[in-house]
């Protein structure tokens, strides 16, 4: 029996059920109460007959001829009794047997037209009483009962007459509804088998159904659609097996580079699980015999790398880098790069983890320290002959000016030409000169963080303050251009710790290269904090910078020069060394722009925490000098030792020297300088510290050693930052001033000569000691704290700087000395 067969027999089953039931009980109701009627007329058709034939009967008080006529009314269908009360109630007749029911012999009612009432007689059963008065009730009244029990057994009789009537109808419609089921079944289980040959692949099946109905169409329908299946799945079999052959040809061709790949590869899920690897990743770090695969990333690699991969699983695309340190001493490089899945459903990137790539650079850390000493020490030789250039193109400049030119009357235009041109030429040079220096400045400076050798400070400082310090020293610039200078810095950003000096010179360069490349408009410095770092952001309305230009503007000597309106001046170094310096304070910097519609760069900083060992020192009190009594040009004038291996350097000192009326006697060496000084006592020496046989540091050794020779005062000049760590009274870095020179060489020999620019001692007026210095600048000594050092020089401070020896181990005096018109002296200890 199939299922739609169940389901329609029970639905039939339900369906007859009501039927049956409604039908049996609407024809019980309607034959019950027509044969009520029928019984209730024909009692009255009884009642009356018998009424109106008793009238004398009953008058005339003839009993057997009352009983004789109600008797043959007994026999009625229907009729339970007769009989017949007089006027006084009592019965006359009756057809009872063998005795009138109490109920009816004790009940008298004399209705005034026929009554009817139901009621239930013992013996009978429930009966219609009708009751028909007799002379209007004066000669008696006529009862006649029918008996309702018949009424109901008839009802009962029809009632199963129908129900047999309809259980034969029931049983018809069954097997019809069968016979028409089977029909609609076989076609449908054919479907089904063949639906089922079709999910197994088995699209070579047929089905034999050929009727015209809507079984027939989907039998055709699902015979369409199997050949149809059939041409799409040979197609994506061939597919599949094309891209199946593709694919195992594209995992060879990946897993022959992966293995055969210089560099290591590691790649990381989300949840710091190694997925993938490959022989150069265990070869550069030990682990060739051991599979990670399945393993923790913290569990083999370093800190670097950890920390990488969570720097590169919570961004969006970027590429981070690191250096890490490889077993057996050697240098690594990590780059890592997120790996994402566009997610369809809710249109964003799903993080799946990440790809490391790992490459030794040990070789290529050594080849770039070779580079970078080479361009320091280059740098640094550099120095020696533009002190010698420019100061002789100062003194040719200076002769000139003072003794040739006054006397060149030249009464003819082209001699007149030919002065004006070698005064212009002559400052050409020094501007040239300088301009030479401030590269070599910079290539050092840059040279220094690369390699390490700067002296990082680290001081809490408000960068509300360090941009409004900014803003005013690069006043003039922007000022002359009619620019508007917008500030906009969060009233919450916490204090960080760094070097003040650096950052400040960040800002500095970036405000000045917004104002060199903005014709008009504005320029806006914002701040703002978030997280645990500080966002700065210098914005200009200029020129703008290419896309191709912005991959290489923090290069090394790279310049955005074509794209931009007019061709930038300058070394191509500061934007890289505003990268040193925001790397060092681990965060980063980069830039938006668009041409024609101005630039914004942005760097971050680390908030960081304070690092007590970097305090700065407060500077010991100087001692008195020896006083001396003699002046320059007079008979007895100083004799001043010039030690220098470079005889152009030896040559200018000595004249610039000779110029201010000393008496100079020069030597090459350490050695030299030392045997000179014991024989001849100078009362002053320049000493270079890079010289042959013996160098600068060791004769300043070897003098201070002698008592003979331990009170000459040492000049140190030299190219190196390190000159004030040699032992001298004072040094000076190259290219030297001679002015500054000049004024040095006065102080330590306690000459009243007053000089002309203004003097500024680094520490606080009661805790430095100043009466020597009240002889070289009387009237004109500032005393700065250390802190405030950078904001008076940014400020426009021109003159000497005086730094004790312990204190300036704490300044950059590389990028002090590189300050246009401001000399440094420093100091000695004792």
């Amino acid at each position: 029996m199939s299922k739609i067969f169940q389901k329609t027999l029970l639905l039939n089953f339900i369906l007859f059920g009501v039927i049956s039931t409604s039908m049996s009980l609407i024809s019980a109701l309607t034959l019950h109460d027509h044969m009520v009627n029928e019984y209730i007329s024909k009692g009255k058709a009884i009642a009356s007959s018998i009424a109106s034939s008793s009238v004398e009967i009953l008058l005339n008080r003839d009993a057997s001829t009352i009983q004789s006529m109600i008797d043959q009314f007994r026999d009625s269908d229907g009729a339970a009794y007769v009989y017949v009360q007089d006027s006084n109630g009592d019965i006359v007749s009756h057809t009872f047997v063998p005795e009138v029911p109490e109920i009816l012999a004790g009940t008298s009612i004399h209705p005034a037209t026929i009554s009817i009432r139901e009621m239930e007689v013992p013996g009978i059963g429930n009966v219609i009483d009708i009751t028909k008065p007799i002379l209007a009730g004066m000669a008696g009244y006529v009862h006649v009962g029918m008996d309702k029990g018949i009424i109901n057994d008839y009802v009962w009789a029809a009632i199963a007459k129908l129900q047999v009537v309809m259980f034969f109808i029931f049983w018809a419609s069954v097997f019809i509804l069968y016979m028409m089921v089977k029909r609609i079944a076989e076609p449908l289980n054919q479907l089904t088998e063949y639906a089922k040959k079709l999910s197994d692949h088995d699209f070579t099946a047929d089905i034999e159904i050929t009727s015209k109905d809507e079984i027939g169409l989907l039998a055709g329908t699902m015979k369409n659609m199997a050949g149809e299946l059939t041409a799409l799945i040979s197609g994506l079999e061939r597919a599949v097996g094309n891209a199946t052959s593709e694919l195992q040809d594209t995992l060879t061709y990946m897993e022959v580079i992966m293995d055969n790949l210089a560099d290591g590869l590691l790649v990381v899920d989300i949840s710091g699980k190694i997925s993938v690897t490959n022989p150069a990743l265990g070869e550069l770090f030990g682990i060739k015999d051991e599979d990670i695969r399945g393993k923790g990333i913290d569990s083999f690699f370093p800190e670097e790398m950890i920390t990488l991969f969570k720097l590169v699983k919570g961004s969006e695309h970027e590429v981070f880098s690191a250096e890490i340190q490889l077993p057996n001493r050697r240098t690594g490089k990590a780059v890592a790069t997120p790996i994402h899945k566009l997610d369809e459903e809710k249109r964003f990137n799903v993080c799946l983890g990440a790809v490391l790539l790992i490459r030794d650079i040990t070789y290529e850390k050594e080849v770039d320290n070779l580079k970078t000493d080479f361009i320091s020490t280059v740098s640094h030789e550099l120095r020696t002959p533009m002190t010698s250039i420019l100061g002789f193109a100062k003194i040719i400049k200076k002769k000139l000016e003072k003794s040739v030119f006054p006397i060149c009357n030249a009464p003819d235009k082209k001699s007149r030409k030919a002065i004006t041109q070698v005064k212009d030429n002559i400052g050409i040079i020094v501007s040239e000169g300088q301009r030479l220096t401030e590269l070599i400045n910079d290539v050092l400076d840059i040279a220094k963080m690369e390699s390490g050798k700067i002296d990082w400070k680290k001081v809490p400082m408000d960068i509300a303050e360090v941009i409004e310090t900014s803003i005013q020293t690069t006043t003039p610039l922007w000022k002359t251009r009619n620019l508007d200078m917008v500030v906009n810095v969060d009233e919450n950003v916490p204090t960080m710790y760094g070097d003040r000096d650096r950052v400040m010179q960040v800002l500095v360069n970036l405000i000045s290269n917004a104002v060199k490349f903005t014709d008009s408009g504005s320029i806006t410095c914002t701040a703002s904090s978030h997280n645990d770092e500080i966002i700065v952001s210098v914005s200009d309305t200029g020129s703008g910078i290419s896309p191709e230009d912005q991959k290489k503007i923090f290069e090394r000597f790279k310049q955005a020069g074509d794209t931009l309106t007019g061709k930038p001046k300058g070394t191509g170094l500061g934007l890289p060394i505003c990268k040193q310096i925001v790397d060092h304070h681990k965060g980063r910097i980069w830039v938006d722009s668009k041409l024609g519609e101005g630039s914004s760069f942005h760097f971050t900083l680390a908030i960081d925490t304070p690092d007590e060992s970097s305090q700065v020192q407060i500077p010991t009190p100087l001692p008195k000098a020896v006083n001396r009594d003699t002046r320059p040009g007079s008979a007895d004038s100083p004799l001043i030792m010039v030690a220098d291996d470079d005889p152009a350097l030896n040559e200018f000192l000595s004249q610039v020297l000779e110029e201010e009326g000393y008496r100079i006697i020069t030597v090459s060496n350490g050695q030299e300088a030392v045997e000179t000084a014991k024989t001849r006592m100078p009362q002053l020496i320049t000493m270079d510290l890079k010289m042959p046989i013996m160098d600068g540091a060791q004769a300043i050794t070897a003098l201070r050693q002698d008592p003979s020779t331990r009170h000459i005062p040492v000049i140190v000049i030299s190219a190196l930052a390190e000159g004030q760590q040699a032992g001298g009274d004072a040094a000076l870095i190259k290219p030297i001033d001679e002015k500054r020179l000049v004024e040095t060489i006065h102080g330590l020999l306690q000459e009243d000569l007053i000089m002309s620019d203004p003097c500024m001692v680094l520490g606080k007026e009661n805790e430095t000691a100043t009466e020597n210095l009240l002889v070289i600048c009387p009237g004109k000594i500032n005393y700065c704290p250390p802190s405030d050092l950078w904001t008076r020089v940014s400020s426009g401070f021109k003159g000497t700087i005086f730094i004790t020896a312990e204190l300036s181990a704490t300044l950059d005096l590389d990028r002090l000395s590189q300050t246009p018109d401001v000399q440094i002296v420093i100091l000695p200890e004792n």
